[in-house]
């Protein structure tokens, strides 16, 4: 027989949609406002939305229980270009995407193709995405809803962007963007097909020059590093040019070109140099090979080096023209080593590492094994084991001429700046991965933009800010706050609009959209008063900057505000309240691949817009999710979408295993055969509780508790200690993996004999509380089964009854499960079929040695023998004590009666053994008795 959850789900989806229950409104208890970063809508919702968004939902409705008055709602996000993108796919019947939605996304081709429109993939996928949600029970307050195209949730992001003008914080100017060609446009990561965590790295442009005096410049990430160059590197076999190159600066009266000199580089980097304020003239193309066995003038040291051949140097990424330094570069080592000049071109020490000799790159070489060039695995990690130890641990030494003393984590920027104001050396910008595709299928670069507007995350002073809000704000994992203190440090500025794709109008000049990053970073203030907006069918011209300053900064006139936007003074009134009542968020919660961009420009937006009391309090991390081992893809598969999950397992079983089967911060890998135990389980509970609530109408209670009722309700009162204090830390694998425990200790409790009716109830309903954050539907069914009033999602938490928890008397049952397993692994070992059981328990005296080891707690034995030596008593054991205090600390042995605890088992272990007797320190049978030691009975068998 088999339970039918999708019957159960639907029942009380509609009771909980009629009770409204999950409304939340300001009233006299405390708040809890948590939120999760919205879904984008250009798919259906999946495995790791799912469990992304189940975190904060299980977390929520257990805080509900708490007696909190709980904000948990939904938006969506629609605006940017993949949307856009996806639309024109559509239409064009591209043969992939037709593929990928219909086969991986479950979407029928009929109404596939009907999505030839932003707007229809919108209002299509907001279907899917409500229905997902509704179908897994989520307790959201729906009244609150709204997409990032709404026309009124435009309003709050114009008013967001004019705080931000205002503050000197939105600018116009030349920066480096990911740029895409074919769509005219910045690019943001959630435009982006492949590499969407690429940053922009900054290169170091050293400017060595020929014998012809013809600059070459070596691109490095290390410009500390150029004191020990020995040799440069080209590829002989790629493509380098001659180039006259001009700068590009722009005046009043136009740009102006600045010559600056003739360059040899790749040809590739004369591509993408056209693209950074430079104007390039190709003079010649040529191989690299042209090149090796000339010199190059190191213009620090002025000292001449030779141009040797590398195959390893990349030319799609910086010069193609890399500085050698094999005394701490394992690559440039190898390399030498490989044309056997080590010793005629020397290596020259740079930086003095703590437990490593003059050359470090030589050490970790020949301690890895590394044989040649082509090992470039081994290669790449020794390289970002010295870079990442000199970085954090090295100090630049004598050779370092006018840097001498500095560590290397302080000196590229000052050696930069430097080179720069000398003429030395320029930037160039790179991506951070080598392949990065925007989703209209164009691979994206580098493009120095002018005229492009900013926010200017680059601002000192709201950097500060944004460090002091992280030092106050709660992280899960901790070790995320130093992960957000770097990326504030090395934040740059960040284009916020685009030519093309769905979005707001940007307010300070025609033609501009705001870009899909920066109207994600504020709007869970939005949620604070959705509600009436959507309501009273505000107009979006009713939205103005005064009203919007009014309810989120209480500034302005009422009276005014009234009558300039038609609200009605209660209403705005009710408004400010609400988000005063509710603001700050509470918890934030994310996957880890919005750490860089929106969790970030989440805590820069709020600090700068809003004051301390309204700052973020709390962030909320998970890691990814595969399906049995596969990575998730939404355009190539698995995607595993919610709805499936639903059909086929049911809401209950997807919720339950996909937030306990990895801790949070891990990656979590959906196993279908595991989801199917999990049924499994939920059905055992279920037909439990079917028996008890049986049994209540036919049986009297016995209200006289036993000994193992007592150890079922210890068990179970520290069980709601250690649950709430899981729940409080998001430790829900810990959560789930405890209500697995109990099930355990239930079935030890039948196992024992034990059937007491009013235990059974009170630990069921007990179970059922704390199972309902994440298995709400069959946890209702189960609490109207055993006749309780009310919903149990909105019912109180239990309480620990101290009374109840009994050290013990636990720790007794854990004794005794120990006794039976050293009896049958010597019914194993001996291989015989017992007729009586002797158990013996220790000598007096080592219970003695007992209570000094536990009042001595944590010496060590050799601190312990002096004190348990003072007393005569045990003298006379001699050399008998050390090895026996040796075994109580290795056994972990606790001081409880077990005289009781055994001769109150005697009937469980005769049922147990099928033996005619079991005696309790009877007649010392072969002398066993000696062995004895407190926690662990010597055992004969008859």
């Amino acid at each position: 027989m088999s339970v039918d959850f999708k019957k159960i789900e639907k029942k009380w989806q509609e009771r909980w949609e009629k009770a409204r229950l999950f409304e939340a409104n300001p009233d006299e208890r405390e708040k809890f406002f948590i939120t999760a970063a919205f879904p984008y809508l250009n798919g259906v919702l999946h495995a790791g939305h799912l469990r992304t968004f189940t975190i904060p939902e299980v977390v929520a409705r257990f805080q509900r229980m708490k007696n909190r008055n709980v904000l948990w709602t939904f938006g969506y996000h629609v605006t940017g270009t993949p949307i856009l993108g996806l639309a024109e796919l559509i239409k064009n019947r591209d043969e992939k995407t037709i593929w990928a939605y219909t086969q991986l996304h479950g979407i029928p081709e009929e109404d596939l193709l009907e999505l030839t429109t932003p707007e229809k993939i919108v209002e299509y996928f907001s279907k899917k995405a409500e229905e997902a949600f509704k179908r897994m029970g989520f307790s959201l307050d729906w009244r609150r809803n709204f997409k990032t195209s709404d026309e009124v949730f435009t309003k709050f992001i114009e008013w967001q962007f004019y705080k931000l003008k205002e503050k000197g914080l939105i600018v116009k100017g030349s920066h480096p963007v990911r740029y895409c060609p074919s769509c005219d446009n910045p690019v943001e990561d959630h435009d982006i097909l492949i590499g969407e965590n690429a940053t922009l790295v900054e290169y170091t442009l050293i400017k060595f020059t020929t014998e012809d005096n013809c600059i070459m410049p070596m691109a490095t990430l290390r410009p500390e590093t150029v004191f020990g160059v020995t040799n440069v590197w080209v590829n002989p076999e790629a493509t380098y040019v001659k180039a006259k190159v001009y700068l590009e600066k722009e005046t009043d009266k136009g740009v102006k070109l600045i010559d600056n000199g003739i360059w040899i580089m790749a040809k590739e980097c004369a591509e993408k140099l056209k693209h950074q304020n430079r104007k390039i003239e190709i003079i010649e193309e040529f191989k690299g090979e042209k090149l090796v066995g000339k010199k190059v003038k190191n213009p620090i040291t002025g000292k001449e080096v030779p141009i040797l051949p590398a195959k390893f140097v990349k030319t799609n990424i910086g010069t193609g023209c890399v500085m050698s330094v094999p005394a701490h570069a394992p690559y440039d080592y190898i390399a030498l080593r490989d044309l056997g000049l080590v010793d005629k071109i020397g290596l020259i020490p740079l930086i003095k590492l703590p437990n490593y000799g003059k050359f470090p790159a030589k050490e970790i070489v020949e301690k890895m094994g590394i044989k040649s060039q082509e090992e470039e695995d081994k290669l790449e990690e020794a390289t970002k084991k010295i870079y990442k130890e000199e970085f954090h641990k090295g100090v630049l030494n004598e050779n370092c001429i006018g840097y001498e003393g500095l560590a290397v984590r302080e000196v590229k920027d000052k050696l930069t700046k430097d080179l720069i104001e000398k003429g030395l050396a320029e930037i160039m910008y790179e991506f951070s991965e080598e392949k990065v595709v925007c989703r209209c299928g164009c691979p994206c670069m580098v493009k120095m933009v002018k005229g492009q507007w900013f926010i200017k995350y680059s601002d000192e002073k709201w950097k500060e800010l944004a460090h002091k809000c992280i030092d106050r704000m709660k992280f899960i994992p901790e070790n995320l706050r130093q992960v957000f203190h770097e990326k504030i440090d090395w934040m740059k500025d960040k284009a916020c609009v685009r030519r093309r794709g769905l979005g707001t109008k940007f307010p300070f000049e025609e033609g501009w959209v705001i870009e899909s990053l920066s109207d994600s970073t504020i709007y869970p203030a939005y949620y604070t008063i959705a509600k009436y907006i959507n309501q009273y069918n505000i107009k979006p011209e009713q939205l103005t900057l005064t009203l919007f300053d009014y309810v989120f900064l209480g500034k302005g006139n009422i009276d005014e505000i009234e009558k300039e936007t038609g609200i009605s003074k209660d209403i705005i009134k009710n408004m400010r309240e609400e988000f005063l009542y509710y603001y700050p968020v509470d918890w934030r919660c994310s996957a880890k691949d919005l750490i860089p961009n929106h969790l970030t420009f989440y805590i820069f937006n709020h600090v700068a817009i809003f004051p301390e009391e309204h700052w973020p309090r709390g962030i909320v991390v998970n890691g990814y999710v595969t399906i049995e081992g596969k990575k998730l893809s939404k355009s190539k598969g698995p995607v595993l979408p919610v709805l499936e999950v639903a059909e086929k397992f049911g809401a209950d079983v997807g919720r339950f295993y996909i937030t306990t089967c990895a801790e949070l911060p891990q990656d979590a890998d959906i196993k279908f055969k595991e989801m199917e135990n999990t049924k499994k389980v939920l059905e055992r509970i279920y037909f439990l509780t079917k028996e008890v609530a049986d049994r209540k109408k036919t049986e009297k209670v016995n209200e006289e508790l036993t000994y193992i009722d007592q150890w079922l309700l210890s068990v179970l009162n520290k069980a709601i200690k250690q649950y709430s204090e899981f729940m409080d830390n998001f430790e829900l694998r810990k959560a789930g993996i405890l209500i697995y425990q109990l099930l355990d200790n239930l079935k030890w409790y039948k196992r024992r004999g034990g059937d007491n009716l009013n235990v059974l109830e009170e630990f069921l309903e007990v179970l059922i509380k704390l199972m309902c954050p994440f298995t709400p539907h069959i946890c209702e069914e189960m609490w109207e089964m055993l006749g309780k009033e009310g919903f149990v999602s909105t019912s109180k938490f239990p309480n620990v009854n101290e009374d109840f928890i009994n050290e013990e008397i636990e720790k007794g049952e854990e004794y005794l499960k120990a006794v039976i397993e050293d009896i049958k692994e010597i019914i194993n070992v001996a291989k015989v079929k017992p007729r009586k059981i002797y158990l013996y328990t220790a000598d007096d005296w080592k219970y003695d040695l007992l209570k000094i080891i536990k009042e001595n707690e944590g010496k060590t034995i050799k601190e312990l023998m002096p004190i348990i030596m003072k007393e005569s008593k045990f003298r006379k054991y001699g050399k008998e004590i050390p090895k026996v205090v040796n075994q109580l600390i290795k056994n972990n042995a606790e001081l409880i009666n077990e005289v009781k605890v055994l001769e109150n088992a005697k009937e469980f272990l005769k049922r147990e053994f099928d033996v005619e007797d079991v005696i309790i320190n009877g007649e010392d049978k072969a002398n066993k008795k000696r062995h004895a030691l407190p926690f662990k009975p010597a055992i004969y068998l008859e």
